[in-house]
């Protein structure tokens, strides 16, 4: 079957070859990992349990996970496997399952969620999204989804386009952005703090606006100012590969201030902010026991060799 998840829909044959993305036939993953770096209401308690998986359409060209979002650094998972970790990070006292960029592998995904159930998952499911979603991939995924965490990486398509290489990306986030809001509107949470269901919507603010913060602030407010807005100051330049020379400088404090000041004159109910010199605090070594720094991989735990497919 010719792979349509993704709106570039490159019609690879996964079973016999990989698609734009870098994924083949079956499912990777590259990390199970107790994830302390989300939004509040998303690490209460003892962490979110994060599953991170390898390739990506977009292969953005400042991408902190580009060891596997580029190089598709993981190893082979089954559905029943990729449960077994779900229940064990339920037990282990997680607030969710928080699906990393997993899309390409919505049919697998789909199998292991059901497992996961029957085995008696109860806590929440999130679905951690770069923003570039084709909806028909979200339909099938959302009876199993309880929170969306979903990017807004440019306020425009040409922005999109000069800076990632995507010339539909803006039009596809405010599709993808629209429908999650529809599906689950703002956060809803227990006593404790615990997110239950909802949406996020993020924004990494790039140097020099390029990245169109204002835009994709007014979309939002139109949206709903209820949409809680979590504005990310953590672009680390190290990491990027292309050839625009702003972007190679982190995102100064006037430029974060005059994006987060503008959101607070819009009037967010809720918005997350970072420290100006966050880059370093979240930028993960996926070859590393510790990807994040605290928190096993737990596939490395268990012996599970990762590696570049």
């Amino acid at each position: 079957m010719k792979c349509s998840l993704c709106p570039i829909r490159c019609g690879a044959d996964r079973s016999s070859e990989r698609g734009l993305c870098g994924a083949g036939g079956g499912m990777r993953v590259s990390a199970v990992v107790i994830h302390k770096g989300e939004e509040p209401p998303l690490v209460t308690g003892s962490g979110s349990g994060a599953i991170f998986f390898p390739g990506c359409p977009l292969k953005c060209p400042y991408c902190q996970n580009s060891q596997i979002s580029h190089k598709n650094l993981g190893c082979d998972v089954s559905p029943d496997r990729l449960s077994s970790y779900m229940i064990e990070f339920q037990e282990m006292g997680c607030s969710n399952i928080n699906l990393v960029t997993p899309t390409h592998y919505a049919d697998e995904l789909i199998l292991s969620l059901d497992a996961a159930k029957s085995k008696g998952l109860v806590i929440p499911v999130v679905l951690n999204s770069s923003g570039y979603e084709d909806i028909k991939t979200l339909k099938m995924l959302s009876p199993h989804i309880d929170i969306y965490l979903m990017d807004m990486r440019y306020g425009s398509n040409e922005a999109g386009l000069f800076i990632g290489g995507i010339p539909d990306y803006w039009a596809r986030a405010m599709d993808a952005v629209e429908f999650a809001w529809r599906e689950k509107g703002p956060i809803k949470t227990d006593k404790t703090g615990r997110a239950l269901s909802g949406l996020i919507v993020r924004h990494l603010l790039m140097p020099g606006m390029l990245s169109k913060p204002f835009s994709v602030l007014d979309f939002l407010a139109c949206l709903s100012l209820k949409v809680p807005l979590s504005l990310l100051s953590q672009y680390n330049p190290r990491f990027y590969t292309g050839e625009i020379p702003e972007m190679k400088r982190a995102v100064t404090y006037e430029e974060y201030q005059a994006v987060l000041s503008r959101a607070i004159e819009l009037g967010f109910e809720t918005i997350y902010a970072q420290d100006i010199d966050s880059q370093e605090s979240y930028a993960p070594d996926f070859t590393n026991f510790y990807p994040f720094g605290d928190g096993i991989n737990l596939l490395m735990r268990d012996n599970m060799k990762l590696y570049e497919p």
